[in-house]
């Protein structure tokens, strides 16, 4: 054999004996708690508190038992809500469902939009009580197939969804 050959056996004898005892090895290694307490999550929730009312949103009562509604017409339900927003980073956002979730005529039901109006910021934060209006308006532009027709809001619902 020559030397070349020789000196690469020599090399790749030396790696696999290195390799093989990689594993063998003895490394010192220690460990300690972690000096923590318990974690609890949070919670994200909104509730009514007593009875809303509800308003034209040019000016005056509205009472929806009773009150009839034209194309274009705008009501506002407001009400107090107490918020409990607890989580490190909780963000969340008001907001009101579709009026989809209500019954009735559905073409009426169609040509209302729902929305939360409140002046200011309808990001959550923190736990506290807030007044939150929620605005109905009838489509202006509605046809006569929603005259004399009716639908019951009870499944209009104010939303607080996590950010």
């Amino acid at each position: 054999m020559n030397k070349v050959t020789k000196g690469a056996l020599a090399a790749a004898a030396g790696a696999a004996i290195l390799a093989g005892g990689a594993g063998t090895m003895a490394a010192w290694n220690s460990s300690d708690d972690i000096a923590g307490g318990n974690i609890s999550a949070g919670q994200l929730n909104i509730t009514q508190v007593g009875t809303g009312s509800w308003s034209v949103q040019s000016g005056g009562p509205f009472d929806p038992n009773t009150d009839k509604l034209a194309p274009g017409a705008v009501v506002v339900y407001t009400a107090d809500y107490n918020i409990t927003a607890e989580g490190v980073g909780l963000t969340a956002t008001l907001s009101a469902n579709e009026v989809s979730g209500s019954t009735g005529d559905a073409n009426l039901l169609a040509d209302l939009d729902v929305e939360i109006v409140n002046t200011g910021n309808n990001t959550i934060t923190s736990s506290g009580t807030r007044q939150i209006q929620t605005k109905v308006t009838f489509n202006e532009d509605s046809d006569n197939s929603t005259q004399n027709k009716s639908v019951s809001l009870a499944g209009v619902t104010v939303l607080l969804q996590q950010n």
